[in-house]
């Protein structure tokens, strides 16, 4: 027969705390949570002298202006823009003139996918002070890691404007110091469908 020790209700027993699975490796922190700076280093910073960025320069808008606009942050209006005549303009340094022509940039992301859905049923109805001819699709990965419903969902999108196009994964458009140059067929054949509809509207 096993006897069971009667607990003593006037001893408090130790909480035994949760054992948490080891923290997944990241290549910046590794497997610490977060990383703390120096002391002061607020102070420290704010001794430097910081460069002051110099302004933009002002935008000549004329009949064959198109603008780059991004249906969510962080698609690449910039770069694209960059790689582009002056003739397109990215929609970051000047809001598109009433009426003007722009061209809707999103990536291969749901959300960005989802504000352009939304974007093309906006234009449609008259709801934007700009007219959408047009819609670049960024890869944001690279293709073998696009998922089937991502892909069908990107093309029932990219047929809601009268013309699409897509620009292909450019890893190194990422890295810090790089200045993002046309490469490959598929960016050069945008570039220049771009240039064309900023010229001829079509």
């Amino acid at each position: 027969m096993t006897v069971t020790p009667q607990r003593n209700p006037f001893v408090n027993e130790p909480e035994v705390e949760p054992q948490e699975d080891p923290i997944d490796d990241d290549p910046i922190l590794g497997q610490r949570e977060s990383l703390r700076g120096p002391r002061n280093v607020q102070q420290t910073l704010a001794a430097e002298p910081v460069e002051e960025a110099e302004p933009a320069a002002p935008v000549a808008v004329t009949s064959a202006t198109l603008w780059l606009v991004g249906a969510s942050g962080g698609v690449g209006t910039s770069t694209l823009a960059g790689l582009c005549s002056e003739n397109v303009v990215d929609e970051s340094e000047r809001r598109p003139t009433y009426a003007g022509r722009a061209l809707l940039v999103c990536s291969t992301s749901a959300s960005s996918l989802e504000a352009a859905q939304q974007l093309a049923r906006k234009s449609a109805s008259g709801q934007l002070p700009y007219e959408l001819v047009g819609l670049v699709i960024v890869h944001d990965r690279p293709k073998n890691r696009l998922t089937k419903p991502t892909l069908d969902f990107a093309r029932g999108v990219a047929r809601m404007f009268p013309v699409a196009m897509t620009a292909p994964y450019e890893p190194s458009w990422r890295e810090v110091g790089v200045t993002p140059q046309a490469s490959g067929t598929r960016l050069k054949s945008v570039l220049r469908k771009i240039e064309k509809i900023a010229r001829s509207g079509h």
